[in-house]
């Protein structure tokens, strides 16, 4: 080879080199500590990059140098957009730091000829920044600009951005718009689920067409599966599914396990699963909805999530009863759509078919939770088996009120219309309606009155009689801001004429239930006249600790359903909700005991022979003086639930402390559950321990306390003492209850 084909190959290999090698451009790493090479708009990204996190802001953290693009100046409310100076594309890829809120209307994007070719948001609800990246390769040489957008209001309403750059080399992990797809032939696609993965936004497509709304999953992405769930394919056998993951990662371990299926099976008596309360048959579920009675079925709709165990995707689940005891689980009922997340609301049956959706038909009013809050309605003639959403959806709206939930409708036959119950943040607000489809303000309540601690939620309005008189009660659960914490739900006694509830003058706040785990209850719509019940069930858990409570293929139960009576406590009137009576019909295995006089203490050991943490124990208690006494539920491994009468400070306290599994969360058994005790000569006792759960119903539920427990092992004895003197235990028993 001679000298000059040397220098010439020489000099190509260099320029080779130097072609794979080239340099990263920085297109803005914030570092001039300025906005000088952007076009800034709104309020958003203040007057100049921040230094980090901002007052009130978690510690944000991931970005490099010294500033970094944070919209949260002026918090979560405040909007604004960066726009770039025109770049010219030299790099096959686009990397930058990315976090923030998920919100669709936060978002950096890449603009090509006014058109938007990239766009991209936080992965997670994060204050850490991760690298992400834009395939840029056809797009060399042409013009571009960069636009940072934060047009959200409220939680996570902002966006993080930093360090810009154009290269050869992608930094991010992250696959942008990740597809898998199946040749249909089974009938579920079957997703690994790890509880601590963050969720993956996942969309249907079907022979190309997009099905229903995205799907919020946690797949599992390490090593660890929790449990799996199904998605149902059955009606698209022989076509194309695919599975579009906004987001997914190199590095995630079980994206190729995601398959088909046509069985779904799991283990459904899982050491917590309740054997006589009401569950979903699998994922999560919260607040009672739609409760109504149609032609010899009690319906129950439940907020649900079909993907996972813990709260997202809010579904209208469904189960139905023949007699309040043993339920059917059906099909889901209502599903999310392009107005939103099915919330919380309620069923009626249109008798004389004011709606015009036919005779009887079964109408559902619920909130459609999308960018705002407002409320819609579906029909079903088929006993609500299937469920047709009305075409002019929404039915009521009100933008300005960012809370404005939970319908709960009835007809009251004395103004002639359907009247709603709303939640509007911290008040109820009534509307009536003659065809449930056009709805005008009667009034509104709350304001000065009961708790305003937490976000009112979920209110019924319904009468009760006491003594020959007719008194309306409006409940209204509240979060946080229960008697012992987090998640509870208060009352008011009072009158309504159909337009306005007005409140008696009682020491309000009063509380349904003190204990921690009862929720969101309601009662049933047209229960049958001749029945004259008002029945109720609650979501048997608090948002405190909801989302980390021990259970795995399925998370929470509803409360015992309970009858609701006004009653008279020695002091004031109160809403007495005890167990139906159907309850006994569960007894099986009686243990009678008889009576006992306790001289410090006496335990009952071995409370069943085959205990299998099901039961019920019934008792009355005679204090004769004595200044305070206790029972408890203990186990073989000494973990316990105590119950503390304190007849001086009149007090009826709860505590858990020791009960059993409790370190899932900081709040779950860090103090004694306190309720209001009016002395008596006797206290009547009920407790319904169910795996996971005590329910405890004191003089025929004038006073309950609900609470949740994790032992290790059932509780197996039942031990009663006191701090001095001696009191009376009569007509002990103890029954098993399947």
């Amino acid at each position: 080879m001679n000298n000059k084909l040397k220098i010439y190959s020489g000099l190509l290999a260099l320029t080779l080199i130097g072609c794979a090698t080239k340099s990263d451009i920085i297109i803005e790493d914030f570092e001039s500590g300025t906005y000088n090479k952007w076009t800034v708009e709104g309020d958003a990204f203040g007057a100049t990059p921040a230094t980090g996190s901002y007052a009130g802001q978690q510690n944000v953290e991931g970005f490099e140098g010294k500033h970094l693009a944070n919209s949260f100046s002026g918090g979560d409310d405040s909007r604004g957009t960066l726009i770039s100076q025109e770049f010219t594309i030299e790099r096959d890829y686009i990397n930058f730091l990315l976090g923030g809120g998920m919100n669709q209307d936060t978002y950096i994007e890449l603009v090509i000829n006014n058109k938007s070719i990239h766009r991209s948001r936080s992965v997670v609800e994060t204050e850490t920044l991760q690298w992400m990246t834009w395939d840029v390769k056809e797009y060399t040489g042409q013009k571009a600009v960069i636009r940072i957008v934060d047009n959200q209001r409220g939680g996570w309403g902002h966006i993080l951005v930093d360090q810009i750059e154009q290269s050869n080399t992608e930094k991010s992990v992250f696959m942008v718009d990740y597809e898998l797809t199946f040749d249909a032939d089974k009938k579920y696609i079957l997703v690994p689920i790890d509880d601590d993965s963050p969720e993956s936004v996942i969309t249907l497509v079907v022979d190309g067409a997009r099905i229903g709304v995205p799907m919020y999953i946690r797949v599992a992405q390490t090593e660890k599966i929790d449990y799996w769930v199904p998605i149902d394919i059955d009606k698209y056998k022989g076509k194309k599914v695919t599975l579009t993951f906004a987001h997914a990662k190199k590095t995630d371990k079980h994206l190729n396990d995601i398959k088909q299926s046509d069985s779904f099976n799991f283990n459904y008596d899982e050491t917590y699963r309740p054997s006589y309360h009401h569950t979903p048959l699998y994922g999560w579920m919260n607040d009672p909805n739609g409760m109504v009675y149609f032609d010899g079925e009690y319906h129950l709709f439940f907020q649900y999530n079909p993907y996972g165990s813990k709260w997202a995707n809010m579904h209208w689940g469904h189960s139905v009863s023949k007699d309040l005891k043993k339920w059917e689980y059906l099909p889901v009922a209502l599903a999310p759509d392009s107005l939103g997340s099915i919330f919380s609301g309620s069923a009626v049956i249109d008798k004389n078919n004011t709606a015009g959706f036919g005779k009887d038909a079964m109408v559902a009013i619920y909130t459609s939770a999308g960018k705002t809050q407002t409320q819609s309605i579906a029909y079903s003639t088929d006993k609500g088996r299937t469920f047709t959403k009305y075409d002019h959806n929404p039915v009521l709206a009100d933008p300005d009120i960012a809370d404005f939930r939970d319908p709960k409708v009835f007809w009251h036959d004395a103004s002639g219309q359907w009247v709603m119950s709303l939640a509007t943040s911290q008040t109820i607000t009534f509307y009536g309606s003659k065809n449930l489809k056009e709805w005008n303000k009667l009034s509104e309540f709350g304001e000065g009155i009961g708790s305003h601690a937490g976000v009112w939620e979920c209110p019924d309005l319904l009468p009760l009689t006491y003594d020959g008189q007719t008194k309306w009660v409006l409940f209204v659960s509240i979060n946080p801001g229960g008697p012992n914490g987090g998640s509870a739900t208060q009352y008011f006694i009072g009158s309504f004429d159909g337009k306005t509830f007005r409140a008696d003058d009682l020491s309000y706040p009063l509380w349904l239930d003190y204990g921690r785990d009862n929720y969101a209850g309601v009662t049933w719509n047209n229960v049958p006249a001749k029945d004259g019940r008002h029945l109720f069930m609650g979501w048997m858990n608090n948002w405190d600790y909801a989302n980390s409570v021990p259970s795995l293929n399925f998370s929470s139960a509803n409360t015992l359903v309970r009858e609701l009576k006004l009653v008279h406590n020695g002091e004031h009137l109160v809403v007495a909700n005890p167990p139906i009576a159907e309850m006994a019909a569960l007894r099986r295995n009686g243990e009678k005991i008889g009576n006992k006089q306790v001289n410090k203490t006496y335990t009952l050991e071995k409370l069943l022979k085959d205990n299998q943490g099901a039961y019920e124990v019934e008792f009355s208690v005679k204090p004769r003086g004595v200044n305070s006494f206790e029972f408890k539920l203990v186990n073989i491994k000494g973990e316990n639930i105590r119950f503390i009468f304190d007849l001086k400070k009149n007090t009826l306290s709860v505590g858990r402390a020791k009960s059993g599994l409790i370190d899932f969360s900081n709040n779950f058994a860090t103090a004694l559950i306190n309720a209001p005790l009016v002395a008596k000569d006797s206290y009547k006792i009920r407790l319904f321990v169910d795996k996971a759960s005590t329910e405890l119903f004191v003089n025929d539920g004038e006073l309950v306390q609900t609470n949740l427990v994790f032992p290790t092992e059932p509780y197996n004895s039942l031990v009663f003492a006191t701090d001095g003197g001696a009191f009376e235990v009569e007509d002990i028993n103890i029954y098993n209850l399947k």
